[in-house]
């Protein structure tokens, strides 16, 4: 079984060197502007690793999941193209949409008597995916995220067994190879849009199969450091009037790296590391899903320090007036 992993690993590592070099040559970069949190043209699409990991998965393993894995081809596709190209955005919606819906046929979600709650997962899905996307521009930030959220879901699966382990460890496989063009001071790769929004599709799978498993909606307690700060802001922009389908450079993590200069790396760790102890803490070493009074706490005590770190830092660098 090692040796098995170490080949895909090593088959992995060759794609991102080929997809590296390749990216050079046909000019597929991230260019910085002013909502950049970069400051160097950097190869873009470097997650192109995350989708192929799941079809290796796939061809390895006797074809399972079939839906989930077009749905998941199709995602990626046009989220390349996205790297490459200006996509219409209605195009990308529409083809997230589809993807979506692919994986959850695959888990038996169109089966479920709870039909009313469909827009809502449908909404959270989306949103996940668009937030996710933004962490692409600090270094290492969707790669040690990633990896915190599929090695918890390992230990989890160890009281919960309703995960495919082998996908999970091919996914951690592709993200630690990922990791070692980004995870960098200077990053030589982003994960780009087809990284970004493919981890994020498998993220959304699993949590809806985990929670077609438990009942429990607390599991989106696996996603609370980020989620606060994606939500917060959200809801922040839309209170100020914002568009809020443009680009940004909001997010507390936006801060501390563009205004407080802080490094990439730093952040990153930070954020990942705050998110294990969470995972930990609530469900890896009591071995259970926590309940809706004490998820509802968690969520109140997050957002409490979150706005007492971040308003501060807004009004002292008068973020909203740039």
């Amino acid at each position: 079984m090692i040796l098995s992993y170490l080949i895909v690993f090593l088959s992995l590592l060759l794609a991102g060197l080929i997809y590296y070099r390749m990216a050079k040559q046909f000019g597929i970069v991230d260019r910085p502007n002013q909502r950049s949190s970069h400051s160097r043209v950097t190869v873009r699409g470097g997650g192109i690793l995350f989708p192929l990991a799941v079809v290796f998965w796939w061809m390895s393993h006797d074809f399972p999941h079939t839906w989930m894995v077009l749905g998941m081809v199709l995602i990626s596709v046009v989220s390349f193209l996205d790297d490459m190209y200006e996509m219409s955005r209605k195009l990308r919606f529409g083809i997230q949409f589809l993807g979506l819906s692919m994986a959850f046929h695959d888990l038996g979600v169109f089966a479920q008597e709870a039909w009313w709650a469909l827009p809502i997962l449908y909404f959270v899905a989306l949103g996940v995916i668009n937030a996710i996307n933004f962490m692409d521009g600090i270094n290492g930030l969707t790669g040690l995220y990633g990896l915190v959220f599929m090695g918890s879901l390992l230990a989890v699966n160890i009281y919960t067994p309703i995960f495919s382990d082998s996908l999970i460890r091919y996914l951690i496989l592709a993200i630690l190879v990922f990791l070692i063009f980004n995870f960098r001071r200077d990053a030589k790769m982003f994960a780009g849009d087809i990284g970004s929004i493919s981890l994020a599709f498998m993220i959304i799978y699993f949590l809806v199969q985990w929670y077609l498993a438990s009942q429990a909606w607390t599991i989106v307690l696996f996603l609370l450091v980020y989620g606060a700060d994606s939500l917060i802001t959200f809801v922040h922009r839309l209170v100020r009037r914002e568009n809020v389908a443009l680009p940004h450079r909001t997010h507390l993590y936006q801060i501390f790296a563009n205004q407080m200069k802080k490094d990439h790396v730093t952040i990153a760790l930070i954020y990942s590391a705050l998110q294990f102890a969470v995972n930990f803490i609530l469900f890896i070493y009591p071995q259970t899903i926590p309940g809706s009074l004490l998820a509802l706490g968690v969520l109140a005590v997050t957002a409490l320090l979150y706005l007492a770190v971040k308003l501060p830092l807004v009004k002292k660098y008068g973020v909203y007036t740039h």
